[in-house]
């Protein structure tokens, strides 16, 4: 495919250059990325469908569910590829494991996306589809709000082929995290009932009723970060991190040190953490435990980190050193 692929860019892109020759004119890169990508879709799909925009839709099967509007948040499974096949990205283990990818720390589950800062290709996608719905479609760069390239094979400036499954039309994100965290804690954590602050679940497991803490203490914590899927995509503890197989040569699996503060606004700002575990942490004292769960506008927000995506509610099991220093 690759070959075929490389001799269509070729042939396109010295059509390209004699047609700016013989005229004197410079073509567009939008222009010789439009002449390229019919090559392409005429080559491996000559029955793709091109829409007045100028997506092609390979294939797509109708769901029976709601239609999302320009604004709203969907619940996808996606592939995305270069037209050379590369993968650019994609949910689902199977595949993770079949590239050589898969890591035991990765979140693999559907992912939501916010149709509302979504580019005008993928809001035109997901606009003609209804939950329950498949649709595999070449989406040029123009439409990904990118400025076209020449080559367009693979990298900035290059059309994706998109492969979707729409699962669920989302109304209100917040309250979606929300009853996904309730339904966890009622499976999993039944003596969590109430959140002690909006998309905040919180719960002492030991307490230490004797000690207190002075303003800039420090306290030593040990943690386990999970997925509520059960996935434990960090830890601190190296025995933990071995057991989920999640170890790394040379990682550091010593207590993480938090400063405590009189006035919980200093702690928040003082502490290098998410706001989940921040607030969890605030208060704690020398060999207490917890469980906290929270939604994602306290953890990684709405793009994520790393392997965590955005809209992922988070669990963190903590434990603080019985001693005030290491």
């Amino acid at each position: 495919m690759k070959k075929t692929l490389y001799r269509i860019l070729i042939l396109a892109s010295a059509a390209a250059a004699a047609v700016s020759c013989a005229k004197d004119v410079e073509e567009s890169s939008d222009s010789v990325q439009s002449r390229i990508l019919e090559a392409y879709v005429e080559t491996y799909w000559p029955n793709a469908v091109k829409s007045p925009s100028g997506l092609y839709i390979v294939d797509s099967l109708p769901g029976t569910g709601r239609t999302p509007e320009d604004t709203s948040y969907v619940l996808v499974d996606y592939t995305i590829s270069y037209l050379n096949g590369t993968l650019s990205g994609y949910t689902g283990d199977s595949l993770a494991r079949q590239l050589g990818e898969y890591t035991h720390s990765g979140y693999y589950d559907p992912q939501i996306w916010y149709l509302g800062n979504s580019t005008t290709g993928i809001i035109e996608l997901l606009t003609g589809m209804q939950e329950g719905g498949c649709i595999k479609a070449i989406v040029p760069a123009v439409l990904l709000d990118t400025e076209s390239g020449m080559e367009i094979s693979q990298g900035a400036g290059s059309s994706l082929i998109y492969d979707i499954r729409l699962h669920k039309v989302i109304d209100d994100i917040d309250q979606y995290q929300i009853d996904q965290i309730e339904t966890y804690l009622a499976d999993h954590l039944p003596a969590i009932t109430d959140s002690t602050a909006y998309g905040f679940y919180y719960r002492k497991t030991r307490s230490n009723l004797k000690d207190t803490l002075e303003s800039n203490d420090y306290i030593y914590v040990r943690y386990i970060g999970r997925f509520l899927n059960g996935t434990v995509f960090d830890t601190n503890i190296e025995d933990t991190a071995k057991r989920y197989r999640i170890y790394k040569s040379g990682g550091s699996y010593s207590s993480t040190s938090y400063q405590y503060f009189s006035d919980s606004t200093e702690a928040m700002e003082e502490n290098s953490f998410v706001g989940g575990f921040n607030k969890a942490l605030y208060g704690m004292k020398p060999g207490e435990q917890a469980i906290t769960v929270f939604y994602s506008n306290l953890g990684y927000g709405t793009s994520g980190s790393g392997s965590i995506p955005g809209y992922v509610p988070l669990r963190f099991d903590i434990w603080v050193d019985e001693d005030d220093d290491e």
